[in-house]
């Protein structure tokens, strides 16, 4: 009577089945698991392992006294011994022990996943739109059906002995240690094609790679380092699921606005006349639809203030609604003597606020002195006020690091407001 019938029920056989019936059992459970033929690298694994000790009478006698826990047991006695079994026998433990473990779940090979970035302008992240584009994949060689060669199986892998792993000794003084990992020789497969019996069209790597068609489609409102999964139209395997394309947007500059979340940031330049006289002016929006603004007189525009119109920035698809348009403004002052004629100055003078009166006193000394241009300074100056993005086509990442309410600076409000 036999202790453990684990190793017969993997090859289908009674624990009385002769050696031939063994050997029979043997070759249909390789044919069954191959996992070029649709099965299981684990349940090959054991099938191998099974023959290893069924078919060697030694080995067979050990294990039906003991069984696969009693020898695991006896192994750690050292006044213990197996004859016949290689100091490795706990990977034979393990790889039984991971099966009885697993619940019934097997763990699915998959291709290697593929990243690709496409270039897309604002409009279109604005508006959704439809790309066609071209990615290199892997396909499983149809003309070896994924198995890499031709003219029957391949062989078992002598260095793995059909198990996909190798051992190795490190040697370290006075002792050693073993170690596993994926067999050098066959790449954890298990078994090796010969050069002549190889897949001519693959060359024995059983995928051929080919350019395949994707049409991706945009969604309205989109983000920028947005990803669109497709899953199972990656990279293919023999026996496996299809790795999975991941599709990265990358918003390009564009040359009016600047994207933060919703809002869309620009910057327009007006002249003094217009910052204090009022002005018209027309904003093509991302999807072409023109807008027209017209700003009073008497409400003069400040240099770098912000003014913002509601509900027209980029769509929200979760919300439904769209950001803003906030514009950021920049007025040009006259160039020096614009006015030729000194009594226009005055007209001027007369027509803006007065000019704050500044008294000298009679008993204290003034030294006049002359201001002259400091351009480097305007320069420098310029840059760190617009190096927050209004400037730099960067997407919108770094918009105003200084707002605080609604999207406005600190102590700037919106006059809609």
């Amino acid at each position: 009577m036999v202790l453990d019938r684990t190793l017969y029920n993997v090859l289908g056989v009674e624990p009385n089945a002769t050696q031939e019936q063994i050997s029979k059992a043997v070759k249909k459970k390789s044919l069954e698991h191959h996992p070029d033929r649709g099965g299981s690298h684990e349940k090959m694994q054991q099938v191998n392992a099974a023959k290893e000790i069924l078919m060697d009478p030694q080995k067979r006698e050990i294990y039906d006294r003991y069984g696969l826990e009693g020898m695991k047991r006896g192994m750690t006695n050292e006044n213990f011994n197996f004859p016949g079994f290689p100091g490795n026998i706990f990977d034979l433990f393990n790889l039984f022990e991971h099966g009885n473990n697993s619940q019934g779940r097997s763990t699915v090979n998959k291709g290697n996943d593929i990243k690709h970035v496409i270039k897309v302008s604002l409009e279109e992240l604005y508006s959704g739109t439809t790309r066609t584009i071209f990615i290199d994949c892997d396909f499983v060689c149809i003309e070896c059906n994924g198995i890499g060669g031709h003219d029957g199986f391949p062989r078992e892998c002598n260095t793995c002995e059909g198990t996909g792993i190798e051992k190795v000794i490190h040697r370290l003084s006075p002792m050693s240690q073993q170690i596993q990992r994926k067999c050098s020789t066959c790449n954890g497969e298990g078994y090796v094609i010969e050069s002549i019996d190889c897949c001519r069209t693959c060359d024995g790597r059983k995928v051929i790679q080919q350019e395949k068609t994707f049409d991706v489609h945009i969604a309205h409102g989109s983000q920028h380092k947005e990803k669109i999964k497709l899953s199972g139209q990656g990279n293919q395997i023999p026996n496996g699921e299809a790795g999975t394309v991941y599709i990265i947007l990358e918003q390009q500059p564009h040359a009016t606005f600047n994207r933060k979340d919703d809002d869309l940031i620009m910057t327009m330049e007006i002249n003094l006349t217009e910052s204090l006289c009022g002005f018209q002016r027309t904003i093509t929006l991302l999807d072409g639809h023109k807008i027209l603004i017209n700003h009073p007189p008497g409400k003069p525009i400040v240099p770098n203030s912000y003014r913002t119109l509601k509900g027209y920035g980029m769509p929200n698809r979760n919300t439904h609604t769209n950001g803003d348009v906030i514009i950021r403004f920049d007025v040009k002052f006259p160039e020096d003597n614009f006015i030729q004629n000194e009594s226009q100055y005055k007209q001027l003078e007369a027509i803006l606020p007065p000019k704050m009166r500044n008294i000298l006193k009679n008993n204290e000394h003034y030294e006049e002195v002359k201001m002259m241009p400091c351009d480097s300074f305007q320069e420098n100056s310029h840059q760190n006020h617009f190096s927050n993005g209004h400037h730099h086509h960067n997407h919108g990442e770094e918009y105003e690091d200084d707002v605080h309410i609604n999207g406005y600076p600190e102590g700037v409000r919106c006059p809609t407001q």
